[in-house]
């Protein structure tokens, strides 16, 4: 460990429901959609920043043989939770375990974003360590140009003060808005997709989780007694954004000007894989005659598929399960996926 640099702890949890059928063989830390795992993608990522020692996750016991096969990484720097219960609990879970570099900052970020303009990014993280050893909490917000139900976003006080250095004060946060609202919202001019990276003092980040956070006193004296993993299942399931950025007074917006994707799912993956004349993304031995806009993939190599006279259309085809739908109605796959697992289908 390097005290002089920032820490990061990846954030590992969660099966990405919105990449079925992949999800159902694999978690979204592995899903090597583009020939590397996000896991990879995003370590490799802040080896510039920090190095390699400093480099932590939180993620699910159920994928500690995969995760400590990984040679990238030591596995003392991987935290495992008992039963997975969303960020929140995750997080603090992190900054137990990291209690004695209180006076780090450090950067908490997902494992499936897509970044470019990779120098805009750290420009930006440099901004935000500055402001987190100042004691606020920082977002990184990026400037929306078309309205997105998928993302989460930010309002901010851009008449604050603070517009010179590119550092606002939040308004509110706003999780995954209708489309009416997105598109109210961005003509506000005063609001960021909230790209779900984090940046703060550990020791401020465990102030704040002192005061909101319900239970910490129990969740800390379990951690510190070794009883953590009984203490979890009767833990809250809910966000770190929840508990902390919504509540904290502390939040500010870092406007940041680099290309994001949280590749998350099926539409964003169409958005970033390579397409042909005809805006189509393929995967797999595939002929694609007469269509347009479709988002083709295949995980059987022997297999070949002919795609003709339609438009529009996302076919996913594995070993046991095929996603078939139009690419407008990907939103609604965790919704559709309920229904087939009930009695219904």
């Amino acid at each position: 460990m390097k005290i002089d640099k920032p820490i990061v702890l990846i954030l590992c949890g969660g099966r990405s429901l919105r990449l079925w059928p992949l999800s159902q063989y694999k978690s979204k830390n592995f899903i090597d959609i583009f020939g590397v795992s996000p896991l990879e993608i995003t370590i490799k990522r802040f080896l510039k920043v920090t190095p390699l020692d400093n480099i932590y996750l939180v993620a699910n016991k159920n994928e500690k043989k995969s995760l400590e096969k990984l040679k990238l990484l030591n596995k003392k720097n991987i935290f495992f939770e008992s039963e997975g219960k969303n960020t929140a609990a995750a997080v603090l879970l992190s900054l137990l375990n990291l209690r004695k570099y209180a006076k780090n900052n450090i950067i908490i970020a997902p494992v499936d974003a897509l970044i470019k303009k990779e120098k805009s990014f750290y420009s930006a993280l440099n901004k935000s360590f500055k402001a987190a050893s100042d004691g606020w909490l920082c977002s990184l917000g990026i400037k929306p140009l078309t309205p997105d139900i998928n993302f989460g976003y930010i309002l901010a006080k851009v008449d604050s003060g603070k517009k010179a250095k590119g550092i606002y004060p939040v308004s509110k946060f706003i999780e995954k808005p209708e489309l009416d609202l997105a598109k109210l919202l961005i003509s506000k001019g005063n609001c960021y997709f909230n790209s779900g990276m984090f940046i703060s003092r550990i020791s401020t980040l465990l102030e704040e989780y002192k005061k909101y956070y319900y239970g910490y006193d129990r969740f800390v004296e379990n951690f510190d007694k070794g009883t953590i993993s009984v203490f979890y299942k009767n833990i809250e399931n809910i966000p770190f954004d929840k508990v902390i950025m919504e509540k904290t007074k502390k939040a500010v917006v870092i406007e940041s000007n680099f290309s994001w994707k949280d590749f998350g799912n099926w539409q964003a993956i169409y958005e970033v894989l390579p397409k042909d004349k005809n805006g189509n993304a393929k995967i797999g031995n595939i002929c694609i005659n007469k269509s347009t806009n479709n988002l083709v993939y295949i995980d059987n190599s022997k297999k070949k598929i002919l795609v003709m006279g339609i438009d529009n259309i996302c076919f996913v085809d594995t070993k046991e399960y095929t996603l078939l739908t139009t690419r407008d109605k990907l939103d609604n796959i965790k919704s559709a996926l309920s229904h087939m697992n009930s009695d219904k289908c």
